[in-house]
């Protein structure tokens, strides 16, 4: 199975809902899921030509503040979005969930539910094993990481509409989406 690298662009309605349009900047929980720590430590491996990023096993204490435990907790969202795990993913997305629902999007469970409903099964199972470019993220100078939705490398194609770009930012011992 060959890798294609998801493609960004304008639009992005799959994930806009809580993805694109949440840029709130508090750490408040969504639907009865709350914001506290998820994921765990990353381990950072990578093929010759598209580093990569693959998370491990959940970990209840605080995570490393490093672009490599940022990506980690993308790729545990993202997963999560795969799986249709929508505990995992409210919770780490708490923070642009609770944006997009002041905004008029619903609740992240509702929300999300509907998002996945977008996707094909080729696009949902590729989404579990999907991995990130390393390269292609970038940190801010306030320590908020970004991931273009072009760093996801995942075994089928996506179009610009599928995923959108997001940042995270550490906040509580563990990194969270909220923009």
């Amino acid at each position: 199975m060959s890798n294609y690298v998801v493609r960004l662009g304008g639009g992005a309605l799959a994930l806009a809902a809580v993805f694109a349009l949440s840029a709130c900047k508090d750490g408040a929980k969504t639907d009865d899921v709350t914001s506290g720590p998820q994921g765990g430590t990353p381990t950072v491996s990578s093929v010759p030509s598209t580093p990569s990023v693959r998370p491990s096993a959940p970990s209840p204490t605080s995570v490393p503040r490093t672009v490599d435990a940022a990506i980690a907790r993308y790729l545990t969202a993202v997963r999560a979005l795969g799986t249709g795990d929508l505990t995992t993913l409210c919770a780490i997305a708490g923070p642009a969930a609770k944006r997009a629902e002041v905004q008029g999007f619903g609740k992240c469970r509702t929300t999300f539910a509907i998002t996945r409903s977008m996707f094909s099964d080729a696009q949902l199972a590729a989404l579990q094993t999907a991995t990130v470019n390393k390269a292609m993220v970038t940190r801010r100078a306030n320590g908020d990481v970004d991931v273009p939705a072009r760093a996801v490398v995942a075994a089928t194609r996506f179009t610009a509409r599928d995923l959108s770009d997001l940042t995270l930012s550490y906040r509580h011992g563990n990194w969270f989406i909220i923009d």
